[in-house]
């Protein structure tokens, strides 16, 4: 894997492991975010290309799926009071989940090409279809974070209920939060870093918190980005949604650091 020497874009200091589970790398909100853009328009083309490709292929797992697992869209369109029984609540989770899980593997594609375009590395479909290798892993790691969001959401939702229905709602949102960006590392580590999933999750979790407040802020201004380059007829996305993968790789290279060594499929 080469490196881009027609890059001139700067870099961050690249980042080390060791460093980043004892908390000693300090991160600057307006430097991720200046990379993160500057990065985004040469990387358009492959990010685009393959948003596109996933489009595609969560529009055919989802008919798939509609037939495997049938429930009654209409109801959930059209219903102020959802009836539950005639959704067929069951076919419908089964489904969600399912498709959740089957598009992960190709979800981390996007991941990786973030990963790639911090490092100033040029993705090919050979390393691309490498990330492939990893899927029992990502799927895995897929499920782990659906089953914990769901139990603490649930856990936190319980206590909230006790104190006040808007309070119930706050704290899920926040542990919510919380549990999607002190796991977003390991969808990375599974394809740099070749952990397994439990471990991926654990060094993610580590890793996070160690630098909690930058990434919290950095993460939320993407967000915010996001928001508002949706306002209009949702166009802004084009450039806004790569970028906010490539938010994941800067960060991700700023702390760890990309290996030298290329995915073998």
């Amino acid at each position: 894997m080469s490196n881009n020497s027609n890059n001139t874009t700067p870099n961050l200091p690249v980042g080390d492991f060791g460093q980043a589970l004892r908390g000693e790398i300090k991160l600057t909100i307006g430097q991720l975010l200046q990379r993160s853009w500057d990065i985004t328009l040469r990387s358009l083309p492959w990010m685009l290309g393959v948003f596109i490709g996933i489009v595609a292929l969560n529009i055919v797992v989802s008919d798939v799926l509609a037939l495997v697992f049938p429930f009654d869209e209409q109801v959930l369109a059209e219903q102020t009071e959802i009836d539950w029984e005639q959704v067929n609540v069951g076919n419908f989770i089964a489904g969600s989940l399912l498709q959740e899980l089957i598009l992960a593997p190709f979800a981390a594609m996007l991941v990786y090409i973030g990963m790639l375009n911090a490092a100033d590395r040029k993705p090919s479909l050979r390393i691309l279809r490498g990330v492939l290798k990893f899927a029992p892993q990502l799927v895995l790691v897929a499920f782990i974070k659906l089953v914990l969001t769901a139990v603490v959401a649930g856990v936190f939702a319980a206590i909230g209920m006790l104190l006040g229905g808007a309070i119930a709602v706050v704290l899920v949102m926040l542990a919510v939060i919380y549990l999607q960006l002190v796991m977003m590392f390991a969808v990375p580590l599974i394809i740099d870093r070749e952990l397994n999933a439990p471990r991926a999750l654990l060094a993610s979790f580590l890793v996070i918190n160690k630098a909690m407040f930058p990434v919290l802020g950095f993460m939320a201004l993407v967000v915010i980005i996001c928001a508002i380059s949706a306002i209009p007829l949702f166009l802004g996305l084009i450039f806004t949604l790569p970028m906010a993968f490539n938010a994941i790789g800067v960060v991700y290279h700023a702390l760890i650091g990309l290996a030298d060594t290329e995915i073998v499929e």
